[in-house]
Order: structure tokens, then sequence, then C-alpha cells
């Protein structure tokens, strides 16, 4: 693999589509990526990833035609550096007040001279194979998806200089951690956070970023959409699957009600 099939797909200005993935199976990411989804972010900070099932999962995704982004429980040199050299299409880093720490992110998914990423010639990312040169597939530093997460007060606030930060890729809002910043207490319909959604992700694309949302719905899909988003994420694979079996229940449970005799 030589480019990012995200980045492709983004530079010609079509929009991407996937998951938040919380459950550690290979079996479920297969699933969803041969369902159709461009991208899943296999979670580590609040899912129940660890480096074993996190490996098989990445592999996983990309045998179904599915990019692989892993989502790191913050600032971690080490975590960014060992996803990556597992073979992850991108990072995205939660927990980021300012553009001081927006650089120390992208820098850490970086090699030399633009960041500080440890280099091991000898990783999946590296084909095993000790190349002559980093500049080649996953091991260039153009390859992965650079992202951060916009989810307080002060990174709204500096949300313009974070955009200058080089290497930067997208910028994902996280509305329910800003929804409990704000004092909406996880209402993220809230008129405070649609602003914060409207007026950021109008200013990240502005800045040449790709921009990120959680969408749920067709509706918001479309909102989404107009707003100018072109990196969706529809919900999360636990929700996903919960809401779907609960639709089954509540199927039966009607059918059961209309058939004479049956139990309610």
């Amino acid at each position: 693999m030589t480019d990012n099939p995200l980045k492709l797909k983004l530079a010609t200005g079509q929009p991407i589509l996937g998951i938040w993935s919380i459950i550690p199976s290979p079996i479920v990411a297969e699933i969803m990526g041969l369902a159709g989804l461009d991208f899943q972010i296999l979670d580590m900070e609040h899912g129940v990833f660890d480096m074993g099932t996190l490996d098989a999962t990445i592999r996983a995704c990309e045998a179904a035609g599915c990019s692989p982004i892993v989502r790191v429980p913050g600032i971690a040199p080490f975590t960014i550096q060992a996803v990556l050299d597992l073979g992850a299409h991108g990072v995205i880093v939660p927990q980021v007040p300012d553009e001081h720490a927006a650089s120390t992110a992208v820098r850490c998914m970086k090699y030399a001279p633009e960041g500080t990423r440890g280099y091991n010639p000898f990783t999946r990312a590296a084909l095993y194979a000790n190349p002559s040169t980093n500049e080649t597939g996953k091991l260039n530093n153009r390859f992965g998806l650079a992202s951060i997460i916009i989810e307080s007060e002060s990174a709204w606030n500096a949300l313009d200089r974070i955009l200058d930060v080089p290497g930067l890729d997208m910028v994902y809002l996280g509305v329910y951690d800003m929804s409990v910043a704000l004092g909406c207490k996880g209402d993220v319909y809230a008129p405070r956070v649609i602003e914060f959604v409207e007026t950021s992700t109008r200013r990240i694309r502005a800045a040449g970023k790709a921009a990120g949302l959680m969408v749920k719905t067709r509706a918001e899909m479309d909102s989404a959409l107009e707003l100018g988003a072109n990196v969706l994420v529809f919900s999360v694979d636990t929700f996903v699957i919960r809401q779907a079996i609960g639709q089954a229940v509540a199927m039966f449970q009607e059918a059961c009600g209309n058939v004479p005799g049956g139990v309610r």
C-alpha cells in the first residue's frame, strides 16, 4: 500500500463514512467493513482494545477493504508509535486543549524532521522488510491521516490556531464532551452545541482541513454534508447492534400481541 485510500478520496472531494468501534472484535470489524464502510475508528480511549486485539482488528479492517484509524488515549507518544507500527491508516488524538498540544500530537505521528516518531523498519507498517528508506508506503510521513478532536472550550477558542498546525489533516468535533463542557449535560442538540458544530465545521473546511462529525440518521447526514463536513462517523458499533436487536424485540412483542393467546 503506497497511498492512504482515505486521503485519496478526500483529495478528490469525496466524503467518507465510518463508525466508532469500541468492541475489540476482528469479526465485528470485518462485518462492518464488508458492509461498505470507508473506515472504522478503533477506540482505545472508551473501548477495551489492547494491543493484541488492536493488531487483529486492524488486519480484519484491511482485509475487508476498510481503513483502520485508531483513537489513542490522549497524547501518548509510545501508543501513537505502536499503533502506526501495526499499520493503522491514521491516528485521532482526544483531549487536545490548544495549538501546542495539537502540534505535539501531530509530531508524534511523524518521523524527523517533521516529528518525533521512533523508527523501526521491521514492523508490519514496514512489511517486515527492512526497506532502504522510510519514505515508502505506510512509513512515509504523508501516509497516515493525522487527526485531533475538539471537545473543550479551550480548544474551541484556539481552533483557528490549531488549524494552522503543520501536518494536521482532520479535525473531529466531539459533541458529547463539548455538550458537557458547555453545561448542556450531554444534550448534543442544545443551541450552544449546534452553534459549536456549525461555526467550527465551516472554519475547519475554510482552512483546508477535513471536518469530522458523528451522524445517526439520514437527516443528520444531509445536515453534516450541507455544512461541509466530509468525514462522517455513523454512530457506535455497540449502539448500532443494540438498536437493531431492540427493533427486533419490539417487532416480536407486537407480533405476539396480534396473535390470539399471544404474550404481550
